[in-house]
């Protein structure tokens, strides 16, 4: 992640996080919450780990992650997730009809398995069929691959 788009998302958090960061038992910044979330996240580190390389608490991390992706989830979902209406849904539409020859298709759904590190509960839970371990990501793309 760029510098610029790492500011961008802190500024856009940051009304929505910053007052929560106050309990967290030191005034940590937004910065440091949204680069506490974005490394557990990306890399799946135990708890312990992002603790130790963020200087912060385990528990504070386990509450900085899920108030991050909480404030994400609530005000930023609807910004950047969208399902096509009025016109961009006929440019849609219309979109996959001519590029791909699929009628009445508003868009493509896929997946991919995103591989990680097992967690020590329920490792079993994260095995795949293909024989390690991972999570699915699943996306729905509009004609033009966005």
């Amino acid at each position: 992640m760029s510098r610029p788009t790492f500011m961008y998302l802190c500024e856009l958090l940051d009304p929505h996080i910053c007052r929560e960061s106050n309990t967290f038992g030191k005034n940590l910044s937004t910065q440091k919450c949204v680069a506490i979330t974005i490394y557990r996240l990306a890399t799946n580190c135990d708890l312990r780990t992002v603790a130790n390389l963020f200087g912060v608490a385990r528990s504070t991390v386990c509450t900085v992650v899920h108030s991050v992706c909480k404030a994400i989830v609530v005000h930023l979902r609807q910004q950047y997730i969208v399902w096509p209406e009025g016109d961009r849904l006929t440019e849609t539409v219309n979109g996959f009809r001519q590029l791909y020859g699929f009628p009445q298709c508003v868009g493509a759904i896929d997946g991919s398995h995103i591989p990680i590190i097992a967690p020590p509960d329920h490792p079993n839970d994260y095995y795949n069929r293909k024989g390690w371990h991972s999570i699915v990501l699943q996306a729905v793309a509009d004609h033009n691959l966005r």
